[in-house]
């Protein structure tokens, strides 16, 4: 990045499908010193199938807070003007990722205002052509092959996953290697395709061999294609449908595992295997799946299962163009594609089509056996709309809808319902007997019929209140429910693992230890108590108390008490509001599996704090802020509005001794204004990031850079974000 260069610069990486273009811009874009360096950083890939309309919403969403409503009625160049205006005084850099066609850049390009304030654009494309018209005065990065050298190292890497390639690959199948790596032809994709492949097979020169025999092509430039289709035949037949299924979503789509999970179990795809939910045979499926890097995965949670995971684009396309060939899903992303080709499908998806080419499609087509019906980037659905006469649909995913057909009532084979922010559910929904999960965006009004669906097994709502008497055998996931005006409940979920409740009285913190003592599967509890109910419970006597994993308490403890004792398996915790009295950290530092501990505004009232030598053995995340994670945006309390509150008000000294957090990789510390001096972490090493914000002047001044007397205390952090 030449940073004598103050025009509008675009910056091309070329390369053919699977050469690792989107990699490198990846790591570029993630880079410290380049996030650093710019004060506005966005990401958006582009592809053959996004609108400009669609491109120009994603930036502009990633530059400002604008409401939904307002968005759905501006204009192309409402959108161009925008985004000039807010740009024109940031130094950013965007990324487009995967531009197709130099029309696409002459559309879009007005939207980068050149201020001549060292602003970037960098584009990865496939065709040397779009590069030069994008910045003719610059040189594009045609990205090489690689050699053999590298091809072999890359393949055995990922062949030996858990073992020392150098020391496991006998002289034999290193020979065998060799030819292998050959039929790759330098792609970085085929290669590491063709590894996860070898991964989960014998180590043995016999099957290597086998597999090399298979590979019998010669044509150049169809490595990739072929090496693909060996890898997707080498699955079981189970998982080859699992595999097509991809294919429904959109590039570069970040896809929920458990969401992804729960729809192959709606399929049928998954079968009940003796001692093991379907769940987790889901995951293990997934997991084999990543392991054979047919899918990447884009974030763990802290226990270590997908929280989301992705397809390469020509793993998608082979996926789509498979399950086309199949009969098995038809993608429709252009407004020209035509009924006759979805008339036979079991499946299919749209992308970024309107209501009305839907309607004429569903109207023409006779997809009588449709099975699947997903739509993305949809949010106005005709009240009237034909899709719902396919009545043996199993799957609806309308993520992005904000209205609900009336004829939904006639889908009664329906096992999953996906719907973005309706205002209601009809009470008709109590005859879809084979229901099994029900996530819901913004919905306010849930019809007590819903509860009587004996086959549920994931229920996510904005909040609700079942009936007083509950029994839901299969139940999993509820997701999020209050006790309402309820003297008593009595709830039954003997296979729960995920709960989020709301108390609001202090009698409801009796019946929710009711409820919890009953549940022996929990691994996540959220529990939020409004205004001046306490939370008051002992997780010691609960019986999941051995193996929760995630455990949030928003609301305070009686007394400035805190939990008696923590679950000892925790990974996550979240705190907020508690009001403690008494440091927190002498109890919380003994938690020796938490990866991530989070605490927002309020948890702890006193002036000092504690880290001591060996605690935190396992922490890499620590929040202590006022910030509250978008998806908490619906918390809401008078006391606290729109929580512009200190994190941690009274605090003064915090102190973290020498070998305290070994294993910390990223601080956010905000709002705690009486804390003068930064603690010692010149001795935490792992430290890769830290966040401050709205701390005392005296404190910022004292970590300036060289300058400040505690600089040497943060200067070992690659990423350092510091505000006022």
């Amino acid at each position: 990045m030449d940073q004598q260069q103050q025009r509008l610069c675009v910056i091309s990486i070329v390369g053919i499908g699977g050469l690792g273009k989107t990699t490198l811009a990846r790591k570029l874009y993630c880079d410290n010193a380049v996030s650093n360096h710019f004060q506005k950083c966005i990401w958006v890939t582009v592809s053959e199938e996004n609108s400009l309309m669609g491109l120009l919403r994603k930036m502009l969403e990633e530059v400002q807070v604008i409401e939904k409503e307002k968005l759905e009625k501006m204009t192309e160049n409402d959108f161009i003007d925008m985004l000039n205006d807010s740009l024109r005084t940031q130094r950013f850099l965007i990324v487009l990722d995967d531009i197709w066609r130099e029309d696409v850049w002459n559309q879009i390009q007005t939207s980068f205002p050149d201020a001549n304030n060292g602003s970037r654009v960098l584009i990865t494309t496939r065709f040397l052509n779009v590069a030069k018209r994008a910045d003719p005065r610059s040189t594009p990065y045609e990205l090489p092959l690689l050699n053999d050298d590298e091809s072999l190292k890359r393949l055995l890497k990922k062949a030996f996953l858990y073992e020392d390639a150098e020391a496991n690959c006998i002289s034999e199948l290193l020979d065998i290697g060799r030819h292998l790596m050959h039929k790759c032809g330098g792609l970085p994709l085929a290669l590491v395709v063709l590894g996860g492949l070898l991964s989960i097979k014998d180590k043995t020169p016999v099957v290597w061999r086998r597999v090399l025999e298979t590979m019998d092509w010669a044509a150049e430039g169809r490595q990739c294609q072929e090496i693909l289709a060996l890898s997707y035949e080498d699955l079981p037949y189970h998982m080859k449908s699992c595999f097509l299924y991809l294919g429904a979503y959109p590039e570069d789509y970040e896809i929920s595992g458990n969401e992804l999970i729960w729809q192959w179990i709606a399929e049928g795809f998954i079968l009940q295997e003796e001692r093991k939910t379907m769940e987790d045979t889901g995951e293990a499926i997934l997991e084999e799946l990543i392991q054979r890097s047919l899918i990447h995965v884009n974030m763990r949670k802290n226990n270590g299962s997908v929280k989301r995971c992705g397809v390469h684009d020509l793993l998608l396309d082979f996926a789509r163009s498979t399950a086309k060939k199949d009969i098995f899903l038809i993608v429709c992303s252009n407004e020209n594609d035509q009924p006759t080709y979805l008339a036979s499908s079991r499946r299919v998806a749209f992308h970024n089509v309107n209501d009305t080419k839907i309607n004429e499609i569903s109207r023409v087509s006779t997809m009588h056996g449709l099975r699947t019906l997903m739509a993305f980037g949809l949010r106005y659905l005709s009240i009237d709309s034909p899709i719902f006469r396919f009545k043996l649909l199993r799957v609806l995913d309308l993520t992005e809808s904000i209205r609900l057909p009336k004829q939904i009532e006639l889908l009664i084979h329906l096992r999953y319902l996906r719907l973005g922010d309706v205002n209601y559910l009809p009470s008709s929904i109590g005859n879809f007997q084979s229901l099994e999960t029900v996530l819901l965006g913004h919905s306010t009004r849930i019809p007590f019929t819903l509860w009587k669906i004996k086959t549920l097994r994931h229920v996510q709502v904005r909040l609700c209140e079942p009936p007083q008497s509950l029994e839901l055998k299969n139940l999993h996931t509820l997701d999020y429910v209050a006790f309402g005006s309820y003297k008593i409940i009595n709830w039954r979920f003997p296979k729960l693992k995920k709960l989020k409740v709301e108390i609001n009285k202090e009698h409801q913190g009796t019946m929710l230890t009711h409820l919890l003592c009953g549940l022996h599967h929990l691994i996540s509890l959220y529990i939020r108590a409004k205004g001046d109910c306490p939370i008051e419970i002992n997780t010691k006597d609960f019986p999941f108390y051995n193996h929760l994993l995630s455990l949030r308490l928003f609301g305070f403890w009686p007394k400035g008490a805190a939990v008696y004792e923590y679950p000892i398996c925790l990974t996550k915790l979240e705190l907020m509001h508690s009001k403690l009295e008494q440091d927190p950290m002498p109890k919380l530092e003994r938690l020796k599996y938490l990866v991530s501990l989070q605490l927002f505004p309020h948890v702890y009232l006193g002036k000092t704090m504690v880290c001591s030598t060996g605690g935190f053995p396992s922490l890499k995340s620590l929040f202590i802020t006022n910030a509250l994670p978008a998806k908490y945006g619906h918390i809401a309390s008078p006391s606290m509005p729109n929580f512009l509150v200190d994190a941690m008000p009274n605090l003064e000294e915090w102190r973290v001794e020498r070998g305290a957090m070994p294993k910390l990789a990223f601080l956010e510390l905000t709002s705690c204004k009486k804390l003068k001096v930064f603690p010692d972490l010149q001795h935490v090493m792992s430290l890769q990031e830290l966040k401050l914000g709205d701390m005392s002047q005296e404190l910022m001044l004292r970590l300036q850079r060289e300058a400040g007397e505690d600089w040497y205390k943060i200067q070992h952090m690659p990423k350092l974000t510091l505000g006022k």
